[in-house]
């Protein structure tokens, strides 16, 4: 007969297999807003946004990942940002003529 311990250790093992990704051991959690927030999740910063009209829900996922969802009448915005600390490269992507101005050309 098998003992009662195997069988538990069996039933926990295959609830963890089926468990949202954001409950596991070691993954981040999911971060559902509906009002307006700014801070860090995961490690990345986050802003959200809502003038509280409509139904909106903005979701931090792992890393820089998020989502959202919305329905009726309102304005929103938010999203995820840059990790602090990492490293960041940023370029400007157009040429400007040396002997241009603001004033024009004389």
């Amino acid at each position: 007969m098998v003992a009662f311990s195997s069988l538990f250790l069996a039933a926990t093992a295959a609830v963890a297999a089926v468990a949202a990704p954001g409950e596991m051991p070691g993954m981040s959690k999911r971060q559902t807003l509906t009002s307006s927030a700014t801070g860090t999740h995961d490690g990345y910063y986050y802003s959200f946004w809502t003038d509280g009209q409509g139904n909106v829900k903005y979701t931090n996922g792992a890393g820089g990942q998020y989502s959202s969802s919305w329905s009726g009448n309102g304005n929103w915005v938010g999203g995820k940002g840059w990790k602090p600390g990492a490293a960041r490269y940023v370029s400007e992507p157009r040429q400007i003529p040396a002997r241009a101005s603001s004033h024009g050309r004389r």
